[in-house]
């Protein structure tokens, strides 16, 4: 059902830029598989030790505020990048609310991790005139408008919201860091495919919109600003927050990008990135 799956085939395409852009299926036959609707409302033990856990092997602290944000990171990037990689280049949108999604747990040793995140089911949103609009498991919308909402209510309505409370109210994490560490996702994965859209003013606009957006958990936590150099130019988010990497061993100082570092400073860092992001200018 996989191989030639529209939706998976879409992701497939973007892996060319990120291999985070792929979001994949469960398999049904191995074992190991939590449900992410189950941990984040029904097993507050087993996140609890989780989010302990991951602050502790990752981030060298069980502070909750600092785990908190840690443990949300590491979900994000999976979770955040190929929902806004197919809606931008692709025009759909996987289903990733948490009744959809399915947690791989790493066993094996005195610390429990999730190293795998899937759908549960490949159902994607798309416009009524996408070629595989008739698949059994499209959904179709309206237009553009209505596909950028169901984006929104998935993403955020139907997943991170409810994430970003049960964090907040089980595991004691912060949710203005969350908050802020959820938009910076976002902001990421707009930065990545930006050298890759026809339009780019049209990407940082959308983004824009979406940061603008006071019904979602992002509103207000970044602003998307593009940096021309002489040769190249990029799409940078600059955070109203941080995601407190600067009180571990993790990092050396803090995040390029962090509300902590000076708008000149960011500027330099921004200009010393090298991750394949940027865009050429022709003169």
């Amino acid at each position: 059902m996989t191989d030639c799956h529209p939706l998976l085939k879409g992701m497939d395409r973007l892996t060319q830029i990120s291999p985070y852009f792929r979001l994949p299926v469960k398999d049904s036959e191995a074992d190991g598989w939590v449900s992410a609707y189950d941990l984040f409302h029904e097993d507050n033990d087993r996140l609890k030790n989780m989010v302990r856990d991951y602050g502790l092997e990752y981030w060298g602290s069980s502070d909750p505020h600092v785990a908190g944000s840690a443990f949300l990171i590491a979900y994000l990037t999976r979770l955040v990048w190929p929902v806004i990689g197919q809606f931008v280049l692709e025009r759909r949108v996987p289903d990733v609310t948490l009744k959809n999604l399915a947690f791989h747990v790493k066993e094996g040793s005195s610390r429990r991790f999730i190293d795998g995140t899937a759908m549960v089911t490949p159902y994607f949103a798309a416009l009524k005139y996408d070629t595989a609009i008739r698949h059994e498991h499209a959904i179709q919308t309206l237009d553009y408008d209505s596909l950028f909402t169901v984006l929104k209510r998935w993403l955020f309505q139907e997943n991170l919201g409810p994430v970003i409370d049960s964090l907040t109210q089980i595991c004691r994490a912060s949710m203005p860091v969350s908050k802020n560490a959820v938009a910076s996702a976002c902001g990421q994965a707009f930065r990545h495919l930006y050298p890759f859209v026809d339009n780019p003013g049209d990407l940082a606009q959308l983004a824009k919109e979406l940061f603008d957006d006071e019904s979602t958990v992002v509103f207000g936590q970044v602003t998307m600003e593009v940096i021309n150099m002489e040769t190249r130019s990029g799409l940078f988010a600059r955070r109203f927050g941080c995601c407190l990497a600067w009180r571990t061993s993790r990092l050396n100082g803090y995040c390029s990008n962090c509300i902590l570092v000076s708008k000149s400073e960011q500027d330099k860092a921004f200009e010393l990135i090298e991750d394949g992001a940027w865009r050429d200018v022709i003169k």
